[in-house]
Parts: C-alpha cells; sequence; structure tokens
C-alpha cells in the first residue's frame, strides 16, 4: 500500500512555537523565517510517556516489569526554499519508532529523507521531482540472563527512489498527469 503524507511548509513571516502536553503523548513544534517570505524551516516532534508514568506502578507491584519499554517517538523536519517565480526546493525527513519490551525487546520505525523540487515551465506546464530514501526496520530480542544467552532478529526494507511528475493544464476542466519513477529496494527479511 502507500500512504502519501504531506507535511506543512514552515512559517516564512515570523517564529512560532507550539506545543502540548497529553495524558499519553506530548507534542512540540518551532517554525519560522530563514530568509522571510523565500526560506523557512519547521522542526517538530512527540513522544509517549506512558513508561514513564507506569514504571513506579510497575517497580511496586510488579518488580520483574519494572524495565518495562513502552513508548513511542516521531521527529519531523522540513526547509522549504523558493528560488523565483519558477523554482520552489523542499528537503525534508521523519524519523520516528515503535519501542515495546519487558523481558524481550520488540520494536520498529522508519527513517526517510526527501528532497522535492517544484517547477513552472508556463501557464500549462507543471514539474514536481521528488528524490527519496526511506528505511523501514523491525526488530526482536529475547536475552536469557541466567545462562548469558539471547536471540536477536534484524530486518529492513530500504527504498531508493526518483519520481518526475508532470501536470499539464489543456483547460479548466482538463488536466494530463504523466511521469515515471525509478526505485531501487533492498530487502532483508530477517538477520539473526
Amino acid at each position: 500500500s502507500i500512504l502519501d503524507i504531506r507535511m506543512k511548509e514552515g512559517n516564512s513571516k515570523k517564529f512560532e512555537l507550539n506545543g502540548g502536553i497529553g495524558t499519553i503523548f506530548s507534542r512540540f513544534s518551532i517554525e519560522g523565517p530563514i530568509l522571510k517570505d523565500k526560506m523557512s524551516f519547521i522542526v517538530a516532534g512527540r513522544r509517549s510517556y506512558i513508561d514513564v508514568l507506569a514504571r513506579p506502578i510497575l517497580k511496586q507491584k510488579y518488580p520483574a516489569l519494572a524495565d518495562a519499554k513502552f513508548y513511542f517517538y516521531d521527529l519531523t523536519a522540513k526547509i522549504n526554499y523558493r528560488a523565483n517565480n519558477k523554482n520552489t526546493f523542499f528537503a525534508s525527513g521523519y524519523l520516528g519508532r515503535d519501542v515495546f519490551g519487558a523481558g524481550f525487546g520488540f520494536d520498529w520505525g522508519n527513517a526517510t529523507a526527501t528532497l522535492r523540487w517544484n517547477h513552472i515551465f508556463g501557464e500549462k506546464l507543471f514539474l514536481n521531482t521528488t528524490a527519496f530514501y526511506s528505511n523501514y526496520t523491525y526488530k526482536l530480542a529475547f536475552t536469557d540472563e541466567s545462562n548469558n544467552q539471547g536471540f536477536d532478529w534484524n530486518s529492513k526494507i530500504i527504498n531508493y527512489s526518483v519520481k518526475p511528475d508532470f501536470s499539464y493544464f489543456f483547460n479548466s476542466k482538463s488536466t494530463l498527469h504523466f511521469g515515471g519513477q525509478c526505485i531501487f529496494m533492498e530487502f532483508q527479511p530477517g538477520n539473526a
């Protein structure tokens, strides 16, 4: 399946700091201009902390689970640069991980980086070229501390891609979309 996520662009006029504290996770973001009305950035992150809140209870009632890990986090960043009326450039990244473990380790996550170039050829033809890298990893680990033995299993899927997309506007009712994509995929189903 394909998940198409569009990141917000940073505020090109003024700095903003946003955040929130919730019962399960907290979040923050900072955005602002690098070059006013031409270049801006945004950085955002969040982390759950149910593990931190549950630790005192687990320590008291279930000491064996006192070091349990169960949380997620993600971090996103984006820079956009409007070179002129016909060319805009974007660079963005994402890092996210889900972690679960109590006497074992189980986590998965993704790291991505994207470069994008938007170009306007004229009133009718538009180009959006995207190059991206994605690294999805999945880990499973068990350790028997009584005999100092364990099992670690890692898997990953890495993608590299370049994708030019063209849009040709015939009129207000008809648009032709065309392009291509080159993708290289590296699979590691299991490394134990």
